[in-house]
């Protein structure tokens, strides 16, 4: 599924990501487009993100969901931020993904967007959100209603 434009536009000026800055899959480049001299992958294209080994300082994006877990791991490995828009209850449905997640880092902020549908992801009827998770990060969560 594509973000739409005002979705990755709100969530890059909201979180201003700076340094070295990565996409792991950029799909149609949405994020891209608001992140000039960011880094990207996208399988597609032959840069698989799990074949990425540089460290970033963000990363940026809207994940895969159905290899969520692994894609994690990955990124805990790489990165120093990470905002991913997703369903929210993926970044706590799994204990062993919170038991990682707090041996990494953290969540700092989860930003609620509403619905799936209602953020333009029509067959998501979960609460989708921006979720930035830090390395080392050990303060509590903000909780934002939209952006």
């Amino acid at each position: 599924m594509f973000t739409p434009e005002h979705v990755a536009l709100a969530m890059v000026k909201h979180f201003q990501p700076a340094g070295k800055v990565l996409d792991p899959c950029s799909g149609d480049g949405v994020f891209l487009r608001h992140m000039p001299g960011a880094e990207y992958c996208e399988l597609q294209e032959g840069r698989d993100f799990f074949d990425w080994r540089d460290q970033v300082d963000w990363i940026l994006s809207n994940p895969p969901y159905s290899v969520y877990l692994e894609w994690m791991r990955h990124s805990f490995r790489v990165a120093e931020n990470i905002v991913y828009l997703i369903p929210i209850n993926k970044a706590f449905n799994s204990n062993a993904l919170l038991q990682e997640t707090f041996e990494w880092g953290g969540i700092v902020e989860i930003v609620h967007l509403g619905a799936g549908r209602n953020v333009g992801f029509q067959d998501i009827g979960f609460a989708m959100g921006a979720v930035h998770y830090k390395r080392g990060y050990r303060g509590g969560i903000v909780y934002r209603h939209g952006f």
